[in-house]
């Protein structure tokens, strides 16, 4: 069991070097969700409906997110459906704040607190905000 766990974290972390790697090779990488207007929903976010911080926050989803998230933050990559649909995030900013910060290990998810700062996290919410989709809840 232990032996199988540290081959999904050492495959995981393989991976995401990999697409690191590819992804500092191009040009930025933006979603063809964000082509639509720019609709803030209700959030906590300090940032939430900043142009630039959109900006920056798509940047960084494609940079540390994508592996597991896919491109369109709908939970689908190209290692299966098992992310959370972040299009459908109805926790609030706060709990997704945290979540980021301390991860889920439970499900498969890293702690990405000592990586990315907390400016960092709300640009990625920022960005996340304008994928949301109906039911979503980014208030608190």
């Amino acid at each position: 069991m232990t032996s199988r766990l540290y081959t999904e974290w050492a495959l995981w972390g393989a991976a995401t070097l990999v697409m690191l790697g590819a992804l500092s090779l191009g040009e930025p990488h933006t979603a063809v969700a964000q082509e639509k207007p720019i609709t803030p929903v209700p959030s906590s976010n300090p940032l939430s409906g900043n142009p630039e911080a959109i900006e920056q926050g798509s940047t960084l989803y494609f940079r540390w997110c994508v592996q597991c998230h896919g491109a369109n933050a709908d939970g689908r990559s190209r290692f299966g459906e098992y992310a959370k649909d972040l299009r459908r995030f109805s926790l609030g900013y706060s709990m997704f704040f945290a979540t980021v910060v301390a991860g889920r290990p439970q499900k498969k998810m890293p702690p990405w607190g000592e990586y990315l700062s907390p400016e960092d996290i709300q640009r990625i919410g920022a960005y996340l905000e304008t994928l949301a989709i109906v039911g979503a809840n980014w208030k608190d």
